[in-house]
């Protein structure tokens, strides 16, 4: 029996082996930094984790009270040169990079009518004094930090810790190149 040596057809590959890979590293890197937020941090070379929240408002998870901001990571260009994966929220780069913030009036409306709110929502004891339950304390809580916010002096500066949860990762591209790898066998057999 003679010794058969595979090769591969170039023209396939060439024809469908860029446009596939742009596929699936758009696939991968919008999971990727999607799961930035269910993790609480950003891996580039290791895994770095956010910031602990000072606010008392918001959801469980860290930049995850509606997920909205997850749920703006999505592909905006994938070709052959190039794939382009990023966030088009109004807020995401302040998050992603940090900085400050500049108070406005409508924030301080906003905070006013949070305090309003929170404030209301007391449950009362049989005697009919304010109870010293949890669901009060975290109101209390609550409501005291849209008081503070609300009583700061409008062009007072906020500083936003860095959360990042999109940019350049180690291990995304080393994943890319293991998948790219898987990718290339694939159009080996194929031919």
């Amino acid at each position: 029996m003679a010794n058969v040596i595979k090769s591969i057809n170039f023209g396939y590959a060439r024809d469908n082996l860029l446009s596939d890979t742009a596929r699936m590293a758009a696939i991968e890197a919008t999971k990727f930094f999607k799961d930035s937020f269910r993790k609480g941090g950003f891996t580039d070379s290791s895994f770095q984790q956010w910031a602990s929240k000072q606010s008392p408002l918001g959801g469980k998870k860290l930049m995850y009270n509606t997920g909205t901001l997850m749920q703006s990571v999505r592909k905006f260009e994938e070709s052959n040169e190039r794939v382009v994966v990023g966030s088009d929220s109004a807020y995401s780069e302040i998050h992603n990079e940090g900085g400050t913030i500049t108070v406005t009036a409508q924030m301080k409306r906003y905070f006013w009518a949070q305090y309003y709110k929170l404030s209301g929502k007391k449950t009362k004891t049989k005697r009919g004094k304010a109870s010293n339950s949890r669901a009060n304390q975290r109101t209390n809580a609550k409501a005291e930090f849209c008081k503070r916010m609300a009583l700061m002096k409008v062009g007072s500066k906020i500083k936003i810790p860095k959360r990042q949860f999109i940019g350049e990762s180690a291990v995304l591209m080393a994943e890319l190149d293991r998948q790219l790898g898987i990718k290339i066998n694939e159009y080996w057999e194929k031919s």
